[in-house]
């Protein structure tokens, strides 16, 4: 590993309520190496080697796949054994970094403006194309067994999960900045691993946390929505907390937990000293309870980790049988999903010796609300993974707990990327809006893609047919329709200039130092407001008697224009850009493609075609096809 790729890599692990008076959350950089521990029969030596490192100056990440718990049950082999193909990575690993800062909130608000190009607000970041690992069929049939398995009497409660998988655009640290805005919490977390590999995690919910003899767990069962109206939102809060069936769940996994605490407690020390707590997030109110416990002295980490993971508030009780029971229902591995993320810090007594198991405090999360991310197989493009999941008792029903998921799904599908969906709109009193089907198609297709609230066609037509009633007589209109991403519509309305020449002008944008565009850039394919270089280089060319400017991509390949795509003639035929260069499906692009008078056709094309070029077309919906030639 080069210095460089040592560099990369860091972990923040990001306390909301951190304060200049109580630093609370930690930054570690000078990444030296990473251990990892696959066999849990290792797990004490694993431990005893990081303790050395922390002995001589290092200071420890933890990440601990949920599958690794599996490996915790005692020797269970034949447990093992039934699950080959559902195993995962199943990995403990321990990053090890030179530095430690502790900072307040403020402090990491700073850090990350600076992660993120230095700008207050952050840049754009998102997910588009979320696909979960079920079907609501699926998931019906998942409860339907758990059922079965409930009335069998093989558990009391199963916490049942399946994955979204998504593109990211935008950077990691972007999209944390959002999500973070959206949900802050305690347990935050953006850890760059190696491999380019990333962890974001929002995660509400504590798993345990040591402070000298003190253990404290806090489970996370009872969910409801949350409301725009205050009053709605406060009876929201006021049923959940009192509603039996969420209390029940919640005093299950309680129970649970005291009962992992004790086989590292002292005698007597287990105590609950909140239970049913109602706690606001962003899209959901949280139910949660408190145990906490004197722990043995001189017991390991190593030792409360067999006791105690994975936290029972996600796999249900009694533990073992029902990760059983999870092993044959879910479909995928859950990975780092519903593991743990946290800080372990050497014992700070100064009597410690080399050979000395005496646990350090630390703090691990539920790695709930948490994403992962990695390399996909486009250079530069990364690929997503979180879980959501629910706590199914006899009672649930499936419908239910399906929205529940996607209401905490909504976490991340709700969060704002930094723009809005639009189409620019050729539009008249008499004839309305010239290609609305296409336009619509375009904005629906879009809206899919990234996750934007698009509730009723019908109802968006009926809005510009009324728009376009009311314009002047006999003028062409510019009508602009934006789509937020809580499907908020806007149609906005201006007269349509006429060009003063039947043809056109271009610049190319290397001879103007605008930027290359990226290939692989999933927003290229669609209309939104992040356009600033497109903005830019319309307005530049404007500026110099033209019309537009001319991009090409990372491999010199021409895209489009910064409002228009392009049409080239080559040896008495007319060729435009294909999709994959990094090119927005115009409207009147597809329709010229559809022409069978013209007869055009997709090819890669490059600055030398555009320079031989019999003749060139730019075009969009408001201008339709229009003569050009490069200019400037």
């Amino acid at each position: 590993m080069t210095a460089a790729e040592r560099s990369a890599i860091f972990a923040l692990l990001d306390d909301c309520d951190a304060t200049a008076a109580r630093r609370s959350s930690r930054l570690y950089t000078g990444f030296v190496h990473e251990r990892v521990c696959v066999d849990a029969a290792q797990l004490e030596l694993m431990c005893e080697t990081v303790a050395a490192d922390a002995r001589r100056g290092l200071h420890a990440v933890v990440l601990a796949d949920y599958e690794f718990g599996r490996h915790l049950l005692d020797g269970d082999q034949a447990h093992r054994a039934s699950n080959e193909t559902q195993r995962g990575d199943a990995t403990l690993r321990f990053l090890l970094f030179e530095r430690c800062e502790k900072l307040s909130r403020d402090d990491v608000d700073t850090w990350l403006v600076e992660r993120d190009g230095g700008a207050a607000e952050p840049s754009v970041a998102g997910t588009a194309n979320v696909c979960a690992s079920v079907d609501p069929t699926q998931f019906n049939e998942a409860i339907d067994a758990i059922h079965a398995a409930l009335r069998a009497g093989d558990s009391y409660q199963v916490n049942y999960t399946y994955r979204l998988g998504f593109d990211v655009f935008g950077s990691p640290a972007a999209l944390y900045r959002r999500l973070r805005a959206r949900q802050p919490v305690p347990y935050g977390a953006l850890i760059a691993l190696p491999g380019d590999e990333w962890v974001l995690s929002c995660s509400p919910e504590l798993f345990i946390e040591k402070e000298g003899a003190m253990l404290r767990a806090r489970p996370m069962k009872g969910t409801a929505p949350r409301s725009t109206d205050p009053v709605a939102d406060r009876h929201a809060a006021e049923f959940l907390a009192n509603d039996p069936k969420n209390r029940a769940e919640n005093v299950m996994i309680v129970d649970l937990l005291r009962n992992d605490l004790s086989r590292v407690a002292q005698t007597g020390s287990v105590k609950v000293p909140a239970l049913f707590s109602v706690e606001p997030y962003a899209s959901v109110w949280q139910m949660t309870s408190t145990v906490h416990s004197t722990l043995r002295a001189g017991t390991s980490f190593a030792a409360i980790m067999r006791a105690l993971f994975p936290c029972g508030s996600i796999t249900g009780a009694p533990k073992h049988r029902t990760m059983q029971l999870i092993d044959e229902l879910e479909s995928t591995p859950r990975g780092l999903y519903t593991g743990a993320i946290g800080w372990l810090d050497v014992p700070s007594s100064t009597a410690s010796t080399a050979n000395d198991t005496t646990c350090g405090d630390f703090c691990l999360s539920v790695a709930i609300r948490t994403l992962t991310l990695s390399p996909a197989a486009q250079p530069g493009m990364l690929r997503g993974t979180m879980g959501v999941g629910a706590g199914i008792v006899l009672d649930s029903v499936a419908a239910d707990e399906y929205a529940e998921c996607q209401l905490k799904a909504s976490f991340l599908t709700g969060a704002e990327p930094g723009f809005e969906l639009f189409e620019t709109m050729y539009a008249t009193q008499e004839e309305g809006v010239r290609h609305l089907s296409r336009h619509l198609a375009r904005l629906s297709a879009s809206a899919a893609a990234l996750g934007f609230r698009l509730d009723d066609e019908n109802e968006i037509r009926a809005q510009i047919t009324e728009k376009c009633a009311a314009l002047p007589a006999q003028i062409p209109h510019r009508m602009r329709l934006a789509l937020s991403k809580n499907g908020a519509v806007q149609l906005t309305a201006a007269v349509l200039t006429p060009l003063a020449d039947p043809t056109v002008g271009v610049l190319l944008g290397p001879d103007h130092a605008f930027p290359v565009m990226h290939a692989d850039d999933p927003l290229l394919r669609h209309k939104t407001t992040r356009r600033a270089e497109y903005d830019r280089g319309w307005r530049e060319a404007e500026a110099r008697g033209a019309f537009d400017t001319l991009f090409f991509n990372e491999r010199g390949e021409l895209t489009e224009g910064g409002r228009s795509n392009v049409f080239v003639k080559l040896a008495g035929r007319w060729w435009t850009p294909p999709l994959e260069s990094g090119v927005l499906p115009g409207i009147m692009r597809g329709v010229l493609l559809e022409d069978i008078d013209l007869h055009a056709a997709e090819r890669v094309l490059t600055r030398v075609d555009v320079q031989n070029a019999e003749a060139l077309l730019v075009c969009n919906a408001l201008r339709g096809a229009v003569q050009a030639r490069v200019v400037g």
